[in-house]
């Protein structure tokens, strides 16, 4: 389930780990002749600090970090984009990039590009594609594509941005059946770092459409994406709540009837605060409870699925029935906020053994809050496979199962958060397989990164970072650096051409 989830993502308060300090012009002066030249360029708008809007468009969706961009430009189309990054080269200024700011790596100081007015979608039924703008969030592609019983594969949360979201992964509830949304990606128009636009798909660059399907945007900003759509008329899903006190049956329950289960069917398991002032439900708005989350994608042998989940008796709460993916992703409350401070780890089982279960049952009586959500997730299915049998750069995961821990800064800092999050996946002991997943590295993990591809991947992702951007003017961002750069540096923005 997609883990640019609510506050709960994947970044934390701190600048990134190995990323040099590049000074660049503190502001842009309005009286600048480039800068008057940009405006007048630019059909969507040029922000400066100061302006009304400025404050509301430099603030991420997950408000871990502080960014005061020189200015910001909201990009009306193709053109926009290509005049921002010109711009950006040519005055010496770092470039960020950001739709929903769900996922942040970096402030930025220099330009802020953002995407709300390239929101675009245009469903093609005879083909099974959908092409979006980079503004688009999966809601909104939902919402054009159901209609005509087309799904992609989407995230648990409805307000992602589609484009970031599938770039680097994208697991959902459908991940078992369907596996990655980079894997859906059939074609992209990209603006390179010297301004230039390109195709990217299995004819035109392939080796580009390779690198965007898992690496994120370390290549350029994608300003098209075409994803591929699969027939799907709904599914039956929903939530199970129970008490906290049962938290060991429940998880040794879970593990049992989840891994029986065919890839038709994704499930969660949740150690969960519900805050008091929350919009849940009364049965469970207040309470520290379990939940198991369930999505299986054909409704005709629904009922054979859920069987089981009879002999647990009574649930405190129950919302399982037939619904649209839409549905599946508003369940979750990220869906319907505004953006929070927000601290979140994930890290893959080895084994869901009964140590473990154990030790999450007693992190969860003692450890909620400050930590707010365990979340063991269950893997499989179309997610495992050979790297050779992907077609991008996604690296498939080994684990059956992983572990999330989440929380948003209602009852400690981030900091502290930070604290409790590491002692409490320390006290579950040596059961990581130390995979990581791109989508949700937080930025203090950047020296990492090659975990989330393999060496092999890897090594591949920076050449081509080196062929496509050799001068990492894309850095601001979970970053790739270029061949013969150390992996967790940044360096200089590119100059301007001679």
């Amino acid at each position: 389930m997609e883990l640019a989830r609510i506050f709960l993502a994947n970044a934390c308060d701190a600048a990134p780990s190995g990323r040099e300090s590049i000074v660049t012009k503190p502001m842009v002066s309005p009286e600048s002749p480039a800068l008057k030249a940009l405006t007048r360029a630019v059909k969507g708008s040029v922000v400066l600090p100061g302006d009304g809007d400025y404050d509301k468009l430099r603030t991420p969706w997950l408000e871990v970090m502080e960014q005061h961009p020189a200015l910001i430009v909201e990009a009306a189309g193709v053109e926009d984009v290509v005049a921002a990054v010109d711009f950006a080269r040519n005055e010496g200024l770092h470039l960020g990039v950001m739709a929903t700011g769900h996922g942040i790596a970096a402030p930025c100081d220099g330009l802020l590009l953002r995407f709300a007015k390239m929101n675009d979608i245009v469903v093609d039924t005879k083909r099974n594609i959908a092409t979006v703008g980079p503004g688009v969030i999966s809601s909104e592609l939902l919402d054009a594509t159901e209609k005509y019983d087309l799904i992609y594969p989407a995230g648990q949360v409805g307000n992602v941005g589609v484009t970031g979201y599938s770039l680097g992964g994208g697991i959902g509830w459908l991940a078992r059946k369907l596996g990655v949304a980079a894997d859906w990606i059939v074609g992209a128009n990209v603006v390179l770092a010297n301004g230039s636009v390109v195709r990217a798909d299995e004819v035109d660059n392939p080796d580009l459409f390779w690198a965007l399907r898992g690496g994120g945007g370390n290549f350029g900003i994608v300003v098209s994406l075409e994803i591929a759509l699969t027939p799907l008329a709904g599914v039956v899903g929903g939530e199970l709540y129970y008490p906290l006190e049962r938290a060991a049956e429940l998880l040794r329950f879970y593990r049992n009837w989840s891994s029986q289960l065919s890839n038709e069917t994704s499930t969660i398991f949740r150690l969960v605060a519900i805050p008091p002032a929350s919009t849940a439900p009364s049965e469970i708005r207040g309470q520290t409870v379990c939940m198991i989350g369930v999505c299986h994608a054909d409704p005709k042998t629904a009922d054979a699925v859920l069987e089981p989940l009879e002999q647990l008796g009574k649930p405190l709460r129950r919302d399982v029935k037939k619904r649209s993916i839409a549905s599946m992703a508003g369940l979750d409350p990220a869906s319907h906020s505004a953006g929070a401070p927000a601290y979140g780890q994930i890290e893959y089982l080895k084994d869901f053994s009964d140590d473990v279960i154990d030790g999450l049952a007693r992190l969860a009586q003692t450890m909620i809050p400050p930590i707010m959500q365990f979340e063991v997730q269950q893997l499989g299915g179309a997610l495992v496979g050979s790297s050779t049998e992907r077609r991008g750069a996604f690296e498939p995961f080994s684990a059956a199962y992983l572990l999330h821990l989440e929380s948003p800064a209602m009852n400690a800092t981030l900091a502290e958060i930070a604290i409790a999050t590491t002692d409490a996946f320390a006290a579950l002991g040596d059961v990581y397989t130390g995979e990581k997943y791109y989508n949700f590295l937080r930025a203090d993990e950047l020296p990492h990164i090659e975990r989330a591809f393999g060496e092999e991947k890897f090594a591949r992702l920076r050449q081509l970072k080196k062929r496509y951007d050799p001068s990492n003017f894309f850095h601001l961002n979970l970053n790739v650096a270029p061949a013969e750069r150390p992996s967790a540096e940044a360096s200089g923005v590119r100059t301007p051409a001679s």
